[in-house]
């Protein structure tokens, strides 16, 4: 099977599933699974995390962004950088946020930082430059192998692929239980997919 096909039929069941859960099934699961990460030695450890604002189904994170803030560490977030005049593809950037209340709907209905940060509080992928060492990774669907399918834009691929083979910064995909190793079928992959170092769920967690 064409890979691209494989991932777009997993992605539509997958976030068929996902649209069905009740909001306060959603709050109560990533409330599980928000202990378990702030438990996770990585997390104590890490002195920047990139992590993302979860929308549509997604574990919710505010909490988890929140006490990140909280405890001094530095916090980046994704931004959608839209398409260059002269060709180019969209991207993403990684921000540094000190406070989540500045934070602006974008595309997607994401939230994320405001267009016009300074230089120097950026970066095309969350790495040293920004003192990330811990990355906190969305996706439709994961395996324990830590594969991972996402929306299907390559965004995040795109970003992380120059941080392929370093760790740190760490990459742990974040779900719930059912989008890991899912009943749908199996990860489909490609020669750019970038694969996690560790999975979490609020039932589990794996390390690579």
């Amino acid at each position: 099977m064409d890979p691209r096909r494989g991932k777009s039929e997993l992605r539509a069941a997958l976030l068929r599933r996902r649209a069905a859960a009740s909001p306060e099934a959603i709050r109560s699961r990533s409330r599980r699974l928000t202990e378990r990460l702030l438990g996770l030695r990585e997390w104590r450890d890490a002195v920047g995390v990139a992590a993302f604002v979860g929308v549509g189904g997604e574990p919710e994170t505010w909490a988890l962004l929140s006490a990140t803030l909280g405890a001094g560490k530095r916090l980046a977030l994704p931004r959608v950088c839209r398409r260059p005049v002269g060709g180019g593809r969209s991207r993403l950037d990684f921000v540094l946020v000190d406070d989540l209340a500045s934070l602006v709907r974008g595309p997607f209905g994401l939230w994320e930082p405001a267009p016009e940060t300074r230089v120097g509080r950026r970066a095309a992928n969350p790495g040293a430059s920004l003192g990330i060492d811990l990355i906190l990774v969305p996706g439709v669907g994961f395996d324990r192998q830590g594969r991972r399918l996402g929306f299907g834009k390559g965004y995040y691929d795109r970003a992380l692929g120059p941080l392929r083979g370093l760790d740190p910064p760490r990459r742990i995909g974040i779900c719930f239980a059912e989008a890991l190793d899912p009943e749908e079928g199996p990860i489909p992959t490609d020669e750019h997919d970038v694969e996690m170092h560790g999975l979490l769920c609020e039932d589990e967690l794996i390390r690579r």
